[in-house]
């Protein structure tokens, strides 16, 4: 059976553990009906304008768009979910001082192709035996997910294996669920898209998260214009990457992003973006005592 959940009614700490030993975790109910209708309202025109990949990795006969949040004012709102944003923090929170949004993807699966390559996300950072996780991904059912028409395959537990071991037959699950639910796995699960051998499309979301100091695979800071970046909530603005990554990554300047979101302009000198163990190391620094940043007080 699945590991599933009705994202309405579960225990939080229940679902922390069980995605921590099989990788995966499927949120059934994430998206009621009424959003899921506004959502196909507001992507289905570029869906149908979009012309299928040409890529042996991203298919033949799909159809992909991006940057979702220009497009689509209820992506903005599942990419802000309050239960996901828990679960991503539980994941990726204690590596990084914030995560961010590493990319948004709509996925339409036609019919006729063929199963992707079962991979792993986390070979996007050429870094072996990775010490944790780098990224979380939700993808977002806009349509019924079946084995036959797509659904990602996933090899639960695969998180935790040797890197190179391939999966045997009866160790493959397809992620089946229905629309309006939400699969969320981390990065080092084996997964692909199906194959569809019906005669429907199969049409997913992905929002995927990564921690706050990687390259995110969607150069955001490109995909949206300033004065779009400007519509949205503070929550998004931030994971899209308008804030500093202590200790001092991503300013402007001198000073936080987010100020330039906000057309606010500074006349001061640069600023400091350390974490409070830092801060009191700089300030001992200053009193005369002769300390030293290392890594484990970055």
């Amino acid at each position: 059976m699945l590991n599933t959940y009705d994202c309405n009614f579960y225990d939080l700490a229940r679902i922390k553990e069980s995605f921590d030993e099989l990788g995966y975790v499927i949120l059934e109910n994430a998206l009621n009906d009424i959003d899921l209708g506004r959502l196909r309202k507001e992507l289905e025109p570029h869906f149908e304008s979009r012309p299928n990949c040409q890529a042996n990795f991203f298919g033949f006969n799909t159809k992909r768009i991006e940057a979702l949040f220009a497009k689509s004012k209820v992506a903005q709102d599942m990419a802000t979910n309050h239960t996901i944003l828990q679960l991503v923090d539980a994941v990726l929170g204690e590596n990084c001082d914030g995560f961010q949004v590493n990319l948004t993807q709509g996925i339409r699966i036609n019919p006729g192709e063929k199963a992707q390559l079962i991979h792993p996300d986390s070979a996007l950072f050429p870094i072996s035996n990775k010490p944790y996780e780098f990224v979380v991904n939700a993808l977002w059912a806009y349509s019924d997910f079946t084995k036959n028409n797509g659904a990602t395959v996933i090899v639960p537990g695969s998180h935790k294996w040797a890197e190179g071991r391939t999966p045997k037959p009866e160790e493959i699950s397809y992620a089946e669920m229905p629309a309006g639910s939400v699969l969320l796995y981390q990065a080092s699960l084996l997964h692909g898209g199906g194959a569809n051998i019906t005669a429907h499309a199969r049409t997913g979301i992905a929002i995927s998260y990564c921690l706050g100091w990687l390259r995110q695979s969607e150069n955001q800071y490109l995909s949206y214009s300033l004065e779009t970046v400007r519509t949205f909530s503070d929550t998004l603005q931030r994971l899209l990457g308008y804030n500093v990554h202590r200790p001092n990554l991503g300013w402007v300047h001198g000073h936080d992003p987010i100020e330039l979101v906000r057309g606010i302009t500074s006349d001061k000198g640069a600023e400091d973006f350390m974490t409070p163990q830092q801060n009191a190391l700089l300030a001992e620094h200053h009193q005369g005592q002769q300390v030293a940043l290392t890594s484990h007080s970055l």
